[in-house]
């Protein structure tokens, strides 16, 4: 499995926010209470794209804040209980993976590619997108996991 290198501008994420560790079930619990809300958001850059955003780990790298949202255009008033994140310009390396191996490509990113491949994480952040087509109820339905890197010196 190998990704494709992007440079993303950076963008603005608005969505619902929770603290929490990999792979937890609250990560999908979330997911269920924003899907409803997206409408709520104005000024959508990207109609039919949503983000989950990890970052902000703790020492040990065990938790995390997890935000599910939208990419904005702009950010006015907020609809409640919802925050924005600045995702800022990166290099990124792009795992494309359905959504029924999402765990098993972090573990190979994390536990072989970052090691073997002549690139390093630069900074402890990392987002899912989910395109047009994604389908959460298809398990085959593939996301996209961009990791920010740059190539070890």
């Amino acid at each position: 499995m190998q990704p494709q290198f992007v440079t993303k501008p950076a963008f603005t994420v608005v969505g619902m926010q929770i603290r929490t560790r990999p792979m937890a079930p609250e990560i999908p619990a979330l997911w269920g209470q924003f899907a409803p809300r997206i409408a709520e958001v104005q000024q959508m850059a990207e109609p039919d794209v949503s983000y989950g955003l990890m970052g902000r780990y703790d020492e040990n790298m065990s938790s995390f804040d997890y935000m599910a949202g939208v990419s904005a255009k702009s950010v006015g008033a907020l609809p409640p209980g919802m925050i924005t994140w600045e995702v800022p310009a990166l290099t990124y390396a792009v795992f494309d993976t359905p959504l029924s191996t999402v765990g098993a490509t972090f573990g190979y990113i994390y536990n072989q590619w970052l090691a073997t491949s002549g690139y390093q994480q630069t900074v402890p952040f990392t987002f899912e997108r989910y395109g047009e087509t994604f389908n959460p109820e298809d398990p085959n339905s593939t996301m996209s996991i961009y990791i920010p890197v740059e190539k070890k010196m």
